[in-house]
């Protein structure tokens, strides 16, 4: 009897074992798990956690997923972007050359910056699903779906859904749309010389003549076969204006284009790539329409989507209301590493990336209802799917770099056809250093607040941050030579402590070379000019410097250069050096006479020497 109660003691402490492990932590308090739709989440540890300044944040989580009673490892990066911040949603690719190219989140957010010298990237993550092999029909690699761009609809076709921005402050600021969504017709802008909008036309007819009073865009397209078809334009007795050389002429699809330029000419051409034409029977839209005129045609969205003004494409709602919404979408029926979008009540943004296909590492990745659970825990009430997989891509701007801060399940960066940034426009601040061996000191002056609310401007260097007002600021004690990043920061009306991406990097001078000394050995047929000199900082080219004797010159090595008397003349009148100095603020060409140097003549040497053998001599004979 004893036996039988051991044993069936040993079955309850095994059953207690195994399966109350699954099952208490699923629903359980102890954890604070986030459930919906059967799968939970809950954070181990938050191993980083970064004020990006204007009220963005990120952080990174080390935590768990739980499918199926089964737990799965997660490394969850998460950025939050309240209504309050000045930075926007920019939905950016790379369109240069008209057409689409496969680029990194880090290249995409680096050739922003420089095409929007005003702006500045903080953080970022991948976009849309696109073409990754460039098989589809048209112009290859392409997203899938919209890519819209501070208002500028440079794609509008849709193949599951479309995710728009407001960027307005509202807590409305995230809109989704399906496929019905664009104008029913091409939209012609025209600009006046200070690039404002002053006249627009609808354009009834795409590649075909237009009807009375109707105006036509024309433009050649891509075969199946990704080979351009150019395009003739007949006028009849249409007005045609060619734009020769556009700003970009995009041509999606036969029925989706994106053109924009100046008229160059009314003569008809064939259009290759890089043109189009307007052409039109509507004597209102003529009347604006002339060699130098800069236009505008594009799609544009209708209804709520005609809020946003970035946009790109998702994939998979699979939170609505603060709760899983199941869905068909097959890439959410598998476990990925991910990148997603949500929004909370009050209009905060929620970015995330989810790591995935690196179990070793502890980044599992996720279905489509443990994706819901994280971003329920994140307070998200509606929840978007964005490409994934080896695109999901997350980098910050930190101490003025680029970093990616996620994973990415390649072991490198994924090239992708558009990323999401996060970018705000800088103020205008003309500034400039006094630089010296061990200060720096700074003037500045706020041209331009750019939307800011700045009360008072500070400047951050080597951990010191120093108000700026009327009078300069200095750094002292710092070291020579060395390199110090600096970056711009404001205090609003809030008191709240911005920080501006106007920054970059400024080094103490250099010491200067020293010590100059110059020796001249006469032979009866050349002079030979050897030099001397201290250059502890390396900042100088001494070592390719230019000697001037009687007015020849000649590149010297490494402090050494022989000039034969027929070169130069058999007297040394002139001497001189010449070569360039940087004290780390800026080149500059150093031209110095030198009349003070030792001059050694063959017969001054001849008689040294024998001066030195009869000493030798006469030291030998007193030995002797």
């Amino acid at each position: 009897m004893k036996k039988t109660i051991k044993f069936i003691w040993l079955i309850l402490a095994v059953f207690v074992s195994l399966v109350l492990p699954l099952s208490k932590p699923v629903f359980g308090e102890e954890k604070d798990i986030t459930t919906t739709g059967g799968a939970g989440y809950y954070i181990r540890e938050r191993i980083a956690q970064d004020d990006l300044g204007h009220e963005i944040s990120h952080y990174t989580d080390l935590a768990t997923t739980i499918r199926g009673n089964v737990e799965f490892s997660q490394q969850v990066n998460v950025l939050e972007v309240p209504t309050a911040t000045n930075a926007k949603i920019i939905n950016y690719a790379n369109l240069r050359n008209n057409r689409w190219t496969l680029t990194s989140v880090r290249s995409l957010a680096e050739r922003f910056e420089e095409e929007n010298p005003e702006w500045k990237v903080i953080a970022a993550v991948n976009g849309d699903f696109f073409d990754i092999n460039g098989v589809l029909n048209g112009l290859p690699y392409q997203t899938h779906n919209p890519v819209v761009t501070q208002g500028e609809f440079y794609k509008t076709t849709v193949r599951t859904n479309v995710l728009g921005f407001t960027n307005d402050g509202s807590t409305n600021t995230l809109i989704s749309g399906g496929k019905n969504i664009r104008t029913q017709f091409i939209k012609l802008a025209v600009y006046d010389d200070n690039d404002m909008i002053i006249a627009e036309f609808d354009v009834e007819k795409i590649n075909e003549a237009p009807g009375n009073d109707e105006t036509a865009v024309f433009f050649g397209y891509y075969d199946d076969d990704h080979h351009y078809i150019p395009k003739a334009v007949p006028l009849g007795g249409a007005r045609g204006f060619f734009i020769e050389t556009a700003e970009l002429a995009l041509p999606n699809n036969q029925n989706d284009f994106y053109g924009k330029g100046v008229i160059s000419t009314t003569k008809p051409i064939t259009l290759e790539r890089g043109q189009f034409a307007i052409v039109t029977n509507s004597s209102q839209a003529a009347s604006v329409l002339d060699i130098g005129v800069k236009v505008r045609t594009q799609f544009e969205f209708t209804g709520p989507l005609s809020m946003i003004d970035n946009a790109t494409g998702y994939q998979g709602k699979f939170l609505e209301k603060s709760e899983y919404l199941e869905s068909t979408v097959s890439v959410l029926q598998a476990r990925h590493p991910r990148t997603t979008v949500g929004v909370r009540a009050d209009g905060t943004i929620v970015m995330a990336v989810i790591d995935g296909r690196q179990a070793v590492k502890g980044m599992e990745g996720v279905y489509g209802d443990e994706m819901a659970a994280i971003m329920k825990k994140y307070d998200c009430t509606d929840a978007y799917n964005l490409d994934g997989g080896g695109s999901s891509t997350m980098l910050i701007r930190k101490d003025g770099e680029f970093v990616v801060v996620n994973s990415p399940s390649d072991g490198r960066e994924r090239s992708d056809a558009n990323c999401l940034l996060l970018a705000v426009r800088m103020p205008q601040i003309d500034y400039r250093f006094i630089q010296t061996e061990d200060t720096l000191t700074l003037s500045a002056d706020l041209i331009a607040a750019n939307n800011h609310d700045i009360k008072e401007l500070y400047i951050e260097l080597n951990g010191e941050s120093r108000r700026i007002d009327s009078e300069e600021v200095t750094f002292s004690g710092l070291e020579r030579n060395t390199e110090y990043y600096y970056i711009f920061k404001y205090r609003n009306s809030k008191g709240v402590l911005n920080t501006l991406f106007v920054d970059g990097r400024i080094k103490t001078l250099k010491r200067s070379p020293s010590n100059l000394r110059f020796t001249v050995y006469e032979h009866d047929l050349f002079f030979q000019v050897t030099f001397y000199y201290d250059d502890p900082d390396y900042a100088s080219r001494l070592t390719r410097a230019y000697i001037n004797v009687n007015g020849r010159e000649v590149l010297a090595i490494d402090g050494q250069v022989v000039l034969t008397k027929q070169m130069v003349g058999t007297r040394l009148d002139t001497l001189s050096i010449n070569y360039i100095v940087n004290l780390n603020d800026g080149e500059r060409v150093v031209e110095q006479n030198i009349s003070d140097y030792l001059l050694t003549s063959s017969a001054e040497i001849a008689i040294i020497l024998g001066i030195v053998e009869r000493v030798e001599g006469v030291i030998t004979g007193i030995y002797r």
